[in-house]
Formats: C-alpha cells, sequence, structure tokens
C-alpha cells in the first residue's frame, strides 16, 4: 500500500478527470480492435494513467472484513429502528472517518428521519462527502442501502447480498475517493456517498435524503424533534448533535447533481446475463443521463479492460426492466429529476431468504464491479 500511496503522491494532478475522458472518447475506434490482454497487466496500467493505480486499495480481505460484520447473525439482520441498524450505522460512520470522508450535515453524518409513522419508527440515513480537489459546483451521489430485514419468526435474515454487498461496494469507493483527497490527485467533482435505512419501509429514507438535498431553505443539521421513539438518539448522536447545534444546509440545486448511482445486490454471480459468462453486471437507467453522460460505462468498461458482460435490461425484458428499475432507491432520485442509475447483480434464490449469507458472495467479481463504478464516477 505505501508504494502506491507514494506513485499517487508524486504523479500529482497533471491529468484531469475531463482530459482523461476526452483520451477515453478519442480511442474507442482504436480499442475496439486492441487485444489489451496480450499486452500485460503491468503496461495495461501504465498506458491508463495513474487512477488504475487506486483499483489496488480493494482487496478481498478488505472486502470479507465489511461484509461478514455487516451480514453477520450478532448484525440480527440490520433492521431500521432496531439497536442492531444503529450499530450497523454507527459501523459505517467510523470508516466513513477512517477515508477522511467530512459530515454531508454539517458536523454530522446522520440524518434521522421518521420511516414508519404508524409507529414512530425512526431511520437514520448516513451521508458524508469527498469535496472536489478542484472548485466545483457539480456533485455525484453514491448509494446503497444498509437496513434488511431483521429477525422475523425467529430467523436472522443476514442480508449479505441484499444489501451488505451494496453497502461494501459504497465504502470500498468511500476508501479510493478519499485516497485520492488525501494524495491531492482528485476527484474533480464533489462526491456524496449515503448509506440509505428504510429502503424495506418503502424507501423512506431515500425520500428523506433527496427532500434534504433539494430544500431550499436552511434545515436543521441533525434534530429528533417529533420523534416518538425513546431511542431515537443514542448517547454518541447526541454527542454529534450537541457539536453542531443548528448548523444550516442550504442544499443543493437540482442541475448540479450530474448523476445519482445506486447500488444494490451487487454481489453474486448466480444469475448471469449469459450462462457462459458470470463476470457480469446489469446497469439500469442510463436513458436518463444526460446526452453527454450515455455510453461512459460501456466504454470504461472497455477502456480500462474491466471485462464485464453489461447488460442494460433486465436479462433482456423490457417491461421487467420497468419493473425492476422501480424496487430500489434510484426511483425516488429520477422522480426527484436528478439522472439516476442502478447497479445490480440481480434477484437469485437466496433473496429475502435466510441463506442470503456472505458464502454466496463473489468477491472477484464484486471488485470488477467496483472498478466500474469507480472510474465512471471519474468520468462524469
Amino acid at each position: 500500500m505505501t508504494a502506491v500511496m507514494l506513485v499517487l503522491a508524486v504523479s500529482g494532478y497533471s491529468a484531469s478527470a475531463a482530459t482523461e475522458a476526452e483520451c477515453l472518447r478519442n480511442s474507442e475506434t482504436e480499442l475496439s480492435g486492441t487485444d489489451m490482454a496480450g499486452s500485460g497487466e503491468q503496461e495495461r496500467k501504465r498506458s491508463l494513467g495513474p487512477y488504475t493505480m487506486y483499483e489496488q486499495i480493494i482487496y478481498q480481505a478488505k472486502q470479507e472484513r465489511i461484509m461478514e460484520w455487516l451480514a453477520d447473525d450478532m448484525s440480527e439482520g440490520r433492521a431500521t429502528g432496531t439497536h442492531a441498524g444503529m450499530s450497523a450505522a454507527r459501523f459505517i460512520e467510523v470508516l466513513f472517518r477512517q477515508y477522511g470522508l467530512e459530515p454531508l450535515f454539517g458536523s454530522s453524518f446522520y440524518q434521522p428521519f421518521i420511516a414508519d409513522s404508524l409507529n414512530g419508527t425512526v431511520g437514520r440515513n448516513v451521508a458524508g462527502i469527498v469535496r472536489s480537489a478542484v472548485p466545483s459546483d457539480e456533485y455525484v451521489l453514491i448509494s446503497a442501502h444498509y437496513d434488511h430485514l431483521g429477525i422475523l419468526n425467529g430467523n436472522t435474515y443476514n442480508g449479505a447480498d441484499d444489501n451488505a454487498s451494496g453497502v461494501t461496494v459504497l465504502l470500498n469507493l468511500a476508501d479510493m475517493f478519499g485516497t485520492m483527497k488525501k494524495t491531492k490527485t482528485g476527484p474533480d467533482k464533489n462526491i456524496i456517498f449515503a448509506a440509505l435505512d428504510a429502503k424495506e419501509l418503502n424507501m423512506a429514507g431515500s425520500k428523506a435524503l433527496i427532500d434534504k438535498l433539494l430544500s431550499e431553505e436552511a434545515s436543521t443539521a441533525y434534530t429528533t424533534s417529533g420523534t416518538t421513539d425513546p431511542t431515537a438518539a443514542t448517547a454518541a448522536d447526541r454527542a454529534d448533535s450537541a457539536s453542531s447545534p443548528e448548523e444550516e444546509f442550504p442544499g443543493i440545486p437540482k442541475d448540479r447533481i450530474i448523476c445519482a448511482i445506486n447500488i444494490d445486490q451487487i454481489g453474486t454471480v448466480l444469475e448471469p446475463v449469459h450462462e457462459a459468462d458470470t463476470n457480469f453486471v446489469i446497469v439500469l437507467g442510463e436513458k436518463t443521463l444526460r446526452k453527454e453522460h450515455r455510453g461512459l460505462i460501456d466504454m470504461c468498461n472497455r477502456y480500462y479492460n474491466i471485462g464485464l458482460d453489461i447488460d442494460h435490461t433486465f436479462y433482456g425484458s423490457e417491461n421487467f426492466t420497468e419493473l425492476f428499475y422501480q424496487l430500489s432507491d434510484q426511483t425516488v432520485f429520477h422522480q426527484a429529476g436528478i439522472p439516476s442509475l442502478i447497479f445490480t447483480s440481480g434477484f437469485h434464490r437466496h433473496t429475502y431468504k435466510t441463506t442470503d449469507d456472505p458464502d454466496i458472495i463473489s468477491y472477484p467479481v464484486m471488485k470488477k464491479r467496483t472498478v466500474l463504478i469507480f472510474y465512471l464516477t471519474m468520468m462524469l
């Protein structure tokens, strides 16, 4: 790791993401007829510039540590409003701080909200930001929900793929971009990382987040007023609140959020798009992107030789593509007028089952999917 950091530190911010994106576009024709694999991995990395060094930040032991904490029986399925859910939120916050993210809301990473008005269940989004290394008023939002079903009828639903996998990818990306900021090599836009709660409760977390992000009025950075849940704030939560009372979050103009990337169930290879290739990912919502951003997903995959089989439909079905797009948090962002994508590996026989455990996760393929999102975020 030290050698990687040294290379990044001395490389400087010599080529902006915009310049690299232009090189990417200009090289598409040439790349389509070139066998980059034959030139060797080291030559590939030298030819593609300093950003490939960040791929080495992700390794299987790190992925497994995050996954196995979130999807362990001790985490009790991370249901919204439970102590296990609050522990998961604290785990994410600790890593956000470790990776160098700033709290999105004043001095607090937390956004509490009423997830279920009938019983007063309180959810907590955890959100941080890596600010641009150069002046920029553009934002990319990267999200993944961390809640799952919890314990039902005495059975623990660990939710390894749904959605500890998405949170693992989210945290790996936060680590990559946080390191980039520390080494002063980027990024060239502001990147918000949001671990969302209460997706399983009608996507209440993403609705609360988007209302806060797009608010044009000053709002309190952290408040639990009006809640009926006596566990609405832990002692650590109250400490965050006390350190930043009544700080203002003015909101972000909608047109400055150039893309929202949601990650949901991204860890398996159980239902490949084509049976012969388990190196796949499903990416829906490209048509919602700005015209200049359409096609970047496939170009990044080819240019950086990631080697994923990318499906922009849900297994070729137009109807199921539309339906699946509406089943996770990206649909909330899209309805708010933000270009929005979902990255996923789809449903499988373990979805919403007690068998959704870490042993079904393919860490090497999950890393490839993480790398694709990293480069796409750079090129947007």
